[in-house]
């Protein structure tokens, strides 16, 4: 039965029962190369793994990072190629790292706008983790994608049961459909969730609720009491509460939101974001530009990219297109996939 479920997996994903073990050996060059990868430094990346293939390093390794790096560097069909050839390498015993690699391919043919391919990994994933929510919400993306509104509602009902508690997932699910056309599909979901009076409900996740539906005052409310509250994680609270004042042009309020979280909780990249941003409605392009430098001094890999980019426009808006054209090489070299800011950097050299 288990060669049976493990044949299975590998033929939809094209991949787990071809090669051999190759557990055992060195991976000294993939692991500098993975480092790389996690700083952006794509050409020692690509060195480090020339020298891992040289070495003869693990190919299962050495194909998984290779392919990270191209879906990185948005050279998809190459990540395709990699991720394919680490699945290959496998014993044909899937293991954490192998439904890794099958997410990461998954997310590749979807970027191609390869649909069908995409939904075949995740049926293969689903095969042997049949309570997968996350599965069941990426294929849904995937079917919503490929005008299968009907497959992708099932997927998206599927993953809601699985973890009906989860009101983050509702949220991505509202997310979907709005961005899809079907708005008002997606809010019913969240109108759903308020209905069901559960009582073990968050005063933060009514507020997130609110705030999606476009009830406002409702969501400060709720998130006003989060805020007070003693065990509750306060970023993500203050994010939103910022952004509620934000939508009704209270760019005040949010900035005084934000700064007064980080004159006590200095270490959050994503709130210094938000109020470099808020700065920029506001034409304070000074202060914005010190909002994202305070954030990019975190060196937070999750919103590293988004300071860069916005700390750009604060120098554009202020006419300071010099600096900006040298952010922009610097940028362009660590995210060199972003076509919009390729775009951006073209406009930049004729100023």
């Amino acid at each position: 039965m288990r060669l049976k479920v493990v044949s299975t997996f590998a033929l939809v994903s094209m991949a787990l029962i071809l090669g051999g073990c190759g557990g055992m050996k060195k991976h000294n060059n993939v692991d500098s190369a993975i480092l790389h990868i996690q700083n952006l430094e794509y050409d020692e990346a690509m060195v480090s793994l020339d020298a891992a293939e040289e070495a003869g390093e693990d190919e299962r390794l050495l194909g998984r990072a290779r392919g990270i790096m191209y879906r990185n560097l948005g050279q998809y069909e190459e990540a395709v190629t990699e991720l394919l050839k680490s699945l290959a390498s496998s014993d044909g015993f899937p293991r954490d790292m192998d439904y890794d690699t099958n997410y990461y391919l998954a997310d590749s043919y979807i970027k191609l706008g390869r649909y069908d391919e995409a939904i075949a990994v995740y049926d293969a994933i689903l095969d042997l983790r049949k309570k997968d929510k996350d599965s069941y919400y990426m294929r849904g993306l995937a079917r919503l994608y490929n005008q299968d509104h009907d497959g992708a509602s099932s997927d998206f009902n599927k993953a809601i049961s699985l973890a009906p508690k989860d009101y983050d997932l509702r949220i991505m699910v509202y997310k979907a459909y709005s961005l899809n056309g079907y708005e008002e599909e997606g809010k019913s979901i969240l109108e759903a969730c308020l209905n069901n009076n559960d009582p073990n409900m968050t005063n933060y996740e009514k507020g997130q609720i609110s705030y999606y539906l476009g009830n406002n005052a409702d969501a400060q409310s709720f998130l006003e009491l989060a805020r007070n509250e003693r065990d509750t994680k306060k970023a993500p609270v203050v994010l939103l509460l910022g952004q509620t004042g934000e939508k009704q042009g209270d760019y005040n309020y949010a900035i005084s939101v934000y700064k007064t979280f980080l004159a006590e909780e200095p270490e959050h990249a994503d709130i210094y974001n938000q109020l470099g941003l808020c700065q920029i409605k506001m034409g304070d392009y000074e202060n914005a530009v010190a909002a994202f430098d305070a954030g990019l001094l975190l060196d937070d890999p999750q919103y590293n990219k988004a300071l860069m980019l916005n700390e750009i426009t604060a120098y554009e808006y202020a006419g300071n297109f010099a600096q900006a054209k040298t952010l922009m090489e610097k940028y362009r070299k660590a995210y060199p996939d972003d076509l919009d800011a390729e775009r951006e950097e073209i406009f930049l050299s004729t100023r």
